[in-house]
């Protein structure tokens, strides 16, 4: 299934007023928009954000399990992406790991303390990177990605923070925030995407 909201389903998650009246502006109003479902797709081609959708998405993850497992497998696809950033120069598995579990406790494969027992290794690696660096960041993705569901938002930050490695910052950030736009409204579409391949471990 895709994730799919009538104007009143998306009321009714409480959105703040401001934001409220400029995401309905952009998909017709009340009159317009009620009565149809709109998906993430549709949502983003009128000119919704990847925050806007981000935030609904959360929402409706409180009560449905299948949304917050494609909210839990998109952070770990953030998480992969800018994986290689930190294993350019670091040298611990823990942030390969925590990905690795995330996408096992999404799926219900791995229990709580498993998935734990990864974020706080993670936690540690990102700590013991290189103070501010684009290792740390990359880091604190992988970390985040498998921790409580709190981290949602912060992931996909971090993970775009990672990715101004060496590179020009606005068009590093803008590149990795279009990646993550396409990414979030493939994991919230009928056919769910294949993970995001970890880098291929390099010999030391």
């Amino acid at each position: 299934m895709s994730l799919a909201l009538t104007y009143d389903e998306v009321k009714a998650l409480e959105p703040c007023s401001k934001e409220w009246r400029r995401v309905s502006a952009l998909l017709g109003g009340e009159r317009g928009w009620n009565g149809k479902r709109i998906d993430a797709a549709t949502a983003r081609a009128a000119g919704c954000s990847i925050d806007d959708l981000v935030w609904v998405a959360i929402s409706v993850a409180r009560y449905d399990a299948d949304v917050h497992r494609r909210l839990r497998l998109w952070m770990a696809d953030c998480a992969a992406h800018v994986l290689h950033i930190y294993e350019k120069s670091e040298t611990s598995d823990a942030p390969r790991n925590a990905i690795i579990a995330a996408r096992a406790f999404a799926r219900g494969e791995i229990d709580n303390a498993a998935r734990a027992a990864a974020s706080d290794a993670a936690w540690i690696a990102a700590r013991n990177a290189a103070e501010l660096s684009a290792a740390r960041y990359s880091a604190y993705a992988a970390a985040v990605s498998v921790s409580s569901s709190a981290g949602w938002i912060t992931t996909w930050d971090a993970a775009r923070s990672a990715a101004l490695d060496a590179e020009e910052w606005s068009a590093a950030w803008d590149a990795a925030d279009s990646l993550q736009f396409d990414r979030l409204i493939e994991r919230l579409s009928e056919n769910e995407p294949d993970d995001w391949p970890l880098p291929e471990v390099e010999t030391r």
